[in-house]
């Protein structure tokens, strides 16, 4: 169960990042939520590596500028994904 909450949350994280006027420029932002895709996808993921892809997913989001209300809802959901993956140790 907990790994499909984590499919879950990481389908939420798409969906904050897709609601970007113009998600294409932002082609960092978009790599970094594909490498974490990948990483959940199967459910055969590892912590520390979905924990670091979540940090790098903020710390991109910081260097493009994205507006304030994304980027709340962008943190929100990265350490929601963190704390399912921390929880299941």
């Amino acid at each position: 169960m907990a790994r499909k909450s984590v499919k879950s949350a990481v389908k939420r994280l798409r969906q904050v990042v897709d609601s970007l006027r113009r998600p294409a420029e932002f082609g960092k932002l978009q790599a970094v939520l594909s490498a974490l895709e990948l990483q959940v996808d199967d459910g055969d993921y590892h912590r520390h590596a979905v924990t670091r892809l979540c940090e790098a997913l903020l710390a991109t989001a910081q260097l493009y500028s994205v507006p304030e209300e994304v980027a709340g809802k962008l943190e929100e959901a990265a350490w929601a994904v963190v704390a399912l993956v921390e929880d299941r140790r």
